[in-house]
């Protein structure tokens, strides 16, 4: 194989594909290994075992939601999860969660896991809102298998809705809990649109915006 072929191929290996149905358990293992260290999790569960335990059933459980209502997008080799809502529903709606089994996720945590995961998300939800109002693509979830972040797989997961985007002049828009991932997704043309902190001894919540890039 020429090295153009073999240039090729790893292009082709990291491209973003739908997921299927019978990779969203996989797959949520996958998330549940690339968010072990999320400043949202380790923040409601700081119990390591516990939060391993959990994030699996959590993930397949939210990947479940977006295969119904939204998109997913993976790598030919399941390296990665794109995640997004929109643009007629850019927000996890009571419906969906009960078609999905999300509703479940109270009997899995303790009343203070519980409390703390709902200030959080309430304040999250309340950014998104202050942050964009109409029509527009929501990232609920990117995240990349650890062995492989920083290998450009996470950009070329964003490709497909980014791209989709621009043609249909929607914004996008998306929350993180982490601060490090403000210069990640700047590189992709999001902008800082504002940040909420629930509980104080809590991670803060960044919300980001993307305009579409004018053709």
């Amino acid at each position: 194989m020429s090295q153009a072929d073999l240039e090729h191929s790893r292009m082709m290996e990291k491209e973003g594909i739908p997921l299927m149905a019978c990779q969203v358990r996989q797959a949520a293992r996958l998330m549940a290994r690339a968010f072990y260290d999320d400043p949202f999790f380790t923040f409601v569960l700081p119990e390591g075992e516990r939060r391993r335990s959990i994030l699996p059933w959590m993930f397949e459980k939210i990947l479940g939601y977006g295969q119904r209502y939204g998109k997913i997008y993976t790598t030919a080799s399941l390296e990665g999860i794109a995640m997004w809502l929109g643009p007629q529903k850019p927000s996890l709606e009571w419906t969906g969660t009960l078609l999905t089994g999300l509703f479940l996720l109270p009997l899995k945590l303790s009343r203070q896991e519980l409390e703390k995961s709902l200030q959080q998300a309430n304040s999250a939800r309340k950014l998104h809102e202050q942050s964009i109002t109409g029509q527009h693509w929501y990232l609920v979830e990117l995240g990349v298998e650890p062995a492989r972040q920083g290998d450009g797989v996470g950009g070329a997961l964003l490709q497909p809705v980014l791209a989709r985007a621009d043609q249909e002049s929607q914004a996008c828009y998306l929350d993180t809990n982490n601060e490090l991932n403000i210069p990640y997704y700047e590189r992709f043309g999001f902008r800082l649109a504002g940040t909420a902190h629930a509980i104080q001894s809590g991670p803060k919540t960044w919300g980001m915006l993307r305009e579409p890039a004018l053709s």
